[in-house]
This record gives C-alpha cells, structure tokens and sequence, in this order.
C-alpha cells in the first residue's frame, strides 16, 4: 500500500532507484528537479533519489548547489520493505542514464522494477531503454534535461495519462517482459553458442 508520509507533505512523489555512478545520470536527475522547481515553479512534488555509489557524494553536493535540498529525500541504500513502500508510493519513475555505447545497449533494471511496479517511467531515448519501456515510458531526447524536466511535469499534471501509462507498464511485464516469455529466447542464446540442442526452459519458479 502506498506510504504518504514518504510524500513528505506534498501532492507527488517521484522516486529514482538504484547504483548512482558516473554512467547513471542522478547528476542529471538533480539538474532536472532543479528545472522543475525553479523553472517551472513547482513546489508539489518530493524526489526520493535512492541508493548509493562513487557519485553519491557529488549528488548531495549539487543537490545543495543547486538549492534543491528541500525537495529531495536521500535516504542511500534501503532495505526492500522501504524501496517497495517507496515505489509503491510514486506517481513517476526516472530512468535519466544519458546516452554512452554502454547505456545505449543496456536494460537497466531501475526501468524494469518501475514497471513491475506500475509507474510510468521518464527515461532518455537510450535504444534499449525504448526497446525495454515501450508504451510505458516518456522518452526525452539524450541529454536534454529540460525535456527530460517537461516530460515528468506532464505525467504529474495529467493523472489518467499517468495512470494508463503505468498500467501500459506494468501489463508490458506481465505479457512480454517476465521471465516466462523472455526464457526460450535467453536460454536459447546459450543453446546456439554452445552447439547443444535446446534446453527445456523451467518457468514456474519451482
């Protein structure tokens, strides 16, 4: 069930969950709420910035620079009865890993965890994160942090498109996504390299 307190007074939460290194983008996450605070003058909104990692420091400190301090909850890596109460509390997921020949072909599991969730997701239009989002994401272009800012106020202004997108999502793992569907071809990939013949895939969980 969601947990209002962790709105800390506010109308929205929008959360971003996971490792926060150089390749992660939180740098541009944080410029991005700055935009959004300043820019657009919205004061309704707390963002959670979850986890930790080498850059976690630099965060804070453009958190501050940028004077943001009020409107970001950095509670660092937390245990998974709080990260599910946090997502399950969100109204808006940020995937804002910036274009690289790394994250232009990577999944990133933040994306996928929104999704599992039922949040709609702000991403980059990173190649696999399109392929991975779908209809549940918002796609900024690389880089473009008052896009990436734009796109995440419409999702808070507009609650139905809001939730039809995490609905989009959520079904998106349920059909496509989850390991039942994604297992014959995962598994296959090994088949292929190693020359054997195809292994029964197990989906159940047992």
């Amino acid at each position: 069930e969601p947990d209002t307190a962790l709105r800390r007074g506010r109308e929205h939460l929008v959360a971003y969950l996971g490792v926060m290194g150089p390749q992660d983008g939180v740098d541009l996450a944080v410029r991005a709420i700055a935009e959004l605070v300043h820019g657009h003058g919205r004061t309704d909104t707390t963002f959670a910035l979850i986890g930790d990692g080498d850059a976690r420091a630099d965060v804070v400190d453009l958190v501050r620079a940028l004077g943001v301090e009020a409107f970001v909850d950095l509670p660092g890596r937390v245990p998974d009865d709080l990260l599910f109460r946090y997502l399950s509390t969100a109204d808006v997921g940020l995937s804002p890993d910036p274009p690289s020949p790394l994250n232009d072909v990577s999944t990133m599991n933040k994306t996928m965890e929104y999704m599992a969730f039922g949040l709609p997701v702000v991403a980059f239009d990173l190649p696999e994160t399109m392929v991975s989002g779908g209809d549940g994401a918002v796609y900024a272009r690389g880089g473009d942090v008052p896009a990436f800012a734009a796109a995440v106020a419409a999702l808070l202004d507009d609650g139905p498109l809001r939730r039809a997108m995490g609905a989009a999502a959520r079904h998106r793992v349920e059909t496509v996504l989850a390991w039942p569907h994604q297992a014959e071809a995962y598994v296959g990939v090994y088949d292929r390299l190693l020359g054997s013949a195809p292994t029964p895939v197990q989906t159940s969980g047992e």
